[in-house]
């Protein structure tokens, strides 16, 4: 009996010893369950501690926001003396990006041949025998550069004006008077304007009198001094002494008028297309691979424009070499520019004050040389010309419309360059 008590002594110890290890070891896990903040009521387990943040972490955040901010407000911002700074540095930019020197020698090539071609063929097709048939190809081709030399000057010479002479670059400079690229587009015209009157009624003068004192050296017949009479008496007092002989000085005139609208054709053209030169050479990149086409098609069209003009003119001496003459110097000036430009090119800033100013004022007096040119030196002449008027409908038709196709081609060029 004594045994068994003991036995169950130990039975019962051993229980209570295992009883008291397993809730030592439920305890971790209570507590665990304790700061997770378990909730039974809803069935879902909700971690207070992870999603809630504690007060000290809020505030920390806080604190960090608030010297995020302070930093930001540091930092002071631009002032206007320093903006102004920037915008002179980016004005006085020198150098063109991707420049490729020999893709512009070779354009200088390009255009130099182009040129020449262009104006030579009209003068080759009056003195070469087997182009004398390409003679209407030729007076088509005119009228076709009539109309690219206005379009020039409305859409290229002036648009580019307009565009210079508003660059921010020169706020400041130009009284807020927006309209000076009109303003010399007119002051050009009206300039060109009065040199040829004036030119004009020198030649009248010196043809009368020159006329005046052959007659009374062959005729022993007293002719009153040209200079003292006045222009519009001198034709009838001449046709009153001879009119077989004042028809001549009528002729005479004609042509040294004629003359003299060309040369004033040829040196409006030249001044725009040194311009136009220029600003090919410092163009970089793919614009002046488009801007080279462009400046190919119409340097061509000008060019026969004037050739047609310079080949209908008389020469008492060497007419060839004098056509040649003047297709050479056509030839020259956008090549001339090209050199220019490509000189200059490193030091160039072409946004610098005095570079938008040079190019706008050019760009702006050009535009009112082309568009007296192309209106009073080719569409009023040619249009009102003797031989315009004894040409057939047909041709007649073909004209007027090839000076709309140039008008047209050379303002959708105008698109790209």
């Amino acid at each position: 009996m004594i045994v068994l008590r003991y036995i169950a002594l130990a039975v019962f110890a051993a229980c209570a010893h295992g009883a008291e290890d397993k809730a030592i070891s439920e305890i971790p896990s209570l507590t665990e369950q304790t700061t997770r903040g378990l909730h039974t009521n809803t069935g879902h387990i909700i971690f207070q501690s992870i999603t809630e943040p504690t007060p000290t972490s809020s505030a920390n955040e806080l604190s960090t926001l608030e010297s995020d901010s302070e930093i930001a407000s540091s930092t002071p911002s631009p002032s206007p003396f320093e903006q102004a700074r920037q915008s002179d540095g980016e004005c006085m930019a020198s150098g063109v990006e991707d420049w490729d020197r020999e893709l512009q020698i070779g354009g200088v090539f390009i255009i130099l041949v182009l040129s020449f071609v262009g104006a030579m063929l009209p003068v080759m097709g009056k003195y070469v025998n087997w182009l004398g048939n390409m003679r209407r190809v030729f007076v088509v081709g005119k009228f076709f550069g009539a109309g690219v030399i206005l379009a020039t000057s409305f859409v290229h010479m002036m648009g580019a004006a307009i565009e210079t002479l508003g660059d921010s670059c020169l706020d400041g400079w130009l009284g807020g008077f927006e309209s000076w690229p009109a303003l010399l587009a007119m002051i050009a015209l009206l300039a060109m304007h009065l040199m040829e009157h004036t030119m004009g009624r020198r030649i009248a003068r010196s043809a009368l009198s020159a006329s005046a004192e052959s007659t009374q050296s062959g005729h022993g017949a007293s002719t009153p001094c040209v200079d003292d009479l006045p222009l519009k008496e001198t034709p009838s007092r001449l046709e009153s002494h001879e009119p077989s002989h004042a028809h001549a000085v009528y002729g005479h005139m004609d042509e040294h008028r004629k003359r003299l609208s060309t040369y004033v054709l040829e040196l409006g053209i030249a001044l725009h297309s040194i311009i136009v030169g220029v600003t090919l050479a410092v163009t970089g990149g793919t614009a002046f691979k488009t801007l080279l086409a462009a400046i190919s098609f119409h340097q061509f069209f000008e060019g026969m424009a004037l050739g047609t003009r310079v080949a209908a003119l008389t020469f008492n001496r060497r007419p060839f070499l004098i056509c040649m003459l003047n297709a050479s110097i056509f030839a020259l000036t956008t090549p001339l520019g090209q050199v220019i430009g490509i000189a200059v090119r490193e030091s160039f800033a072409p946004r610098a004050p005095s570079s938008l100013l040079a190019m706008g004022v050019l760009d702006a007096l050009s535009a009112g040389i082309l568009l007296y040119s192309a209106v009073a030196n080719l569409l009023v002449e040619e249009f009102a010309a003797f031989e315009f008027h004894q040409a057939s409908r047909k041709m007649r038709i073909v004209c007027f419309a090839a000076m709309y196709a140039g008008c047209a081609a050379m303002s959708v060029i105008g698109k790209w360059a």
